[in-house]
């Protein structure tokens, strides 16, 4: 086997583990977590109903997931509306679940388009950063902010007003944080992540505003 083919299918297998992780994991330990909870709480049986309702919710969200890697495996698209409305309704999703306030706000100097691979790599940090803020971050309000941060480059900042975290850089990063990163680096950028007790998160990815752009005269599909 050439080096080329044994990276292509180490990419693979990686790019499989992190979506599996972003979209399916993460919903089914939230899923195990809240049912040992429920055994132990006192319930009648609407309760009961109530949570098999959360639980079919839940097993929907699973499988709608594993049907977008599929299509994402297949080289299909799973965003057919620009990067803005789809995370916009992203947002809108997420308040209605969580009634945590989502505010999105685009700064002008955004690019009026992006290529496909950035929207969707951007799309998904933006989803690794809110399911933080869902499970961790006790907030009630979260903003998503995508504005120019220089003259050649972007900024997609994602921040809640919770209870913030003690960011240790001795720490090694968790499967989420850590794919948050590696889609930041695959657009060419870098992700921060600052937080302290109190004061809340901010995940900033800062980008070559060039890199996400759909070069002059593609023909590739392309998300405004």
């Amino acid at each position: 086997m050439s080096d080329a083919l044994r990276q292509t299918e180490e990419d693979v297998r990686r790019l499989v583990a992190r979506e599996l992780h972003d979209r399916v994991a993460q919903t089914l330990t939230g899923m195990l977590v809240d049912l040992e909870n429920f055994k132990t709480e006192p319930v009648g049986w609407g309760d009961v109903l109530r949570r098999l309702d959360t639980v079919q919710d839940s097993t929907r969200q699973v499988l709608q997931s594993l049907r977008e890697l599929l299509h994402d495996l297949r080289g299909e698209e799973i965003v057919s509306d620009s990067f803005v409305d789809a995370v916009g309704a992203l947002l809108t999703r997420f308040e209605e679940k969580t009634q945590i306030r989502a505010n999105l706000n685009v700064v002008p100097g955004w690019p009026e388009s992006i290529t496909t691979p950035a929207a969707i790599n951007l799309y998904r940090i933006i989803e690794e950063a809110l399911a933080n803020v869902r499970r961790h971050s006790g907030a009630h309000a979260v903003r998503i902010v995508l504005e120019p941060y220089a003259e050649d480059k972007v900024s997609m900042i994602v921040g809640d007003d919770g209870r913030g975290l003690e960011v240790d850089p001795q720490r090694p990063d968790g499967m989420g944080t850590l794919g948050m990163r590696e889609r930041a680096v695959l657009l060419g950028g870098v992700l921060q992540i600052e937080s302290g007790l109190g004061d809340g998160t901010i995940v900033r990815a800062i980008f070559p505003k060039d890199l996400l752009m759909p070069r002059a005269g593609t023909t590739s599909k392309e998300l405004q």
